[in-house]
């Protein structure tokens, strides 16, 4: 009786390893596949802080404070007027009215001309006194309480169509009304209730409507004669001020 060969492991072991090996490549081939049919996600971009711009915008906005213009006094010429008298009246030089004016002549002045008046740092600049404002005030030497009214010129002496006192106050406000200017010879004005701030007043001797800086006397002849001497005096008779009028 023959005797049965048994198999042994080793007889079957190439068929493992190309099973093995088909299997792999089997599995490689899905892969590849797999990976052909789905779609590789987009990755959203990180959004980048501007550090500059999130810092500039944290710094507040400058605002621009303008400076307003200041308004320029003016004076506005009168017939009469001449540069010297328009210079005391303000209480400036001759000089500085004609260097803010651009002007070579002091006497090349015209009615109705229009000056700039020089303000220095001191001065109070309340209105245009050719415009019914007060005068400048230049420098102030007595008490902004007190009143200082003082006679500051005449013009057009002798001739009743120009001729006129000139007041200037640089003190505090004053009540005018009773006061009188006087030539010392029986001519006598008495002012009615006017109210004089830190500015000049004008007294023309002829007949006109009273205004704001000009007083009208309403006679029908000069009084302020060269040579003569003018007095004002305040409602109680004290004198505050005199004036030799200049002789020719």
């Amino acid at each position: 009786m023959g005797s049965v060969r048994r198999s042994g492991w080793r007889q079957y072991l190439p068929y493992l390893v190309l099973n093995v090996i088909i299997s792999a490549l089997t599995m490689l081939g899905v892969l590849m596949i797999w990976g052909r049919v789905q779609p590789v996600p987009e990755i959203p971009p990180t959004s980048t802080m501007d550090a500059m711009s999130v810092a500039a915008s944290l710094v507040p906005t400058q605002t621009l404070t303008l400076v307003p213009t200041p308004t320029p006094v003016t004076y506005v010429v009168r017939s009469g007027d001449t540069m010297g008298d328009i210079a005391v009246e303000l209480g400036i030089s001759i000089d500085a009215l004609m260097k803010a004016n651009n002007l070579a002549n002091p006497d090349a002045l015209s009615a109705g001309q229009i000056l700039i008046v020089p303000v220095t740092p001191a001065a109070t600049n309340s209105g245009s006194p050719g415009q019914g404002g007060s005068s400048p005030q230049p420098t102030a030497t007595a008490s902004q309480d007190a009143p200082a009214v003082d006679i500051r010129g005449v013009t057009g002496a002798g001739d009743l169509d120009s001729e006129a006192v000139r007041l200037l106050n640089s003190g505090g406000v004053v009540d005018l009304a009773g006061w009188t200017l006087d030539d010392g010879q029986g001519h006598a004005y008495t002012f009615p209730a006017f109210t004089l701030h830190d500015g000049a007043v004008s007294i023309h001797t002829r007949t006109g409507t009273d205004t704001v800086i000009d007083l009208y006397w309403g006679l029908t002849e000069a009084v302020w004669l060269p040579g003569k001497v003018i007095t004002l005096r305040d409602n109680t008779g004290k004198v505050q001020s005199t004036f030799q009028i200049p002789a020719n």
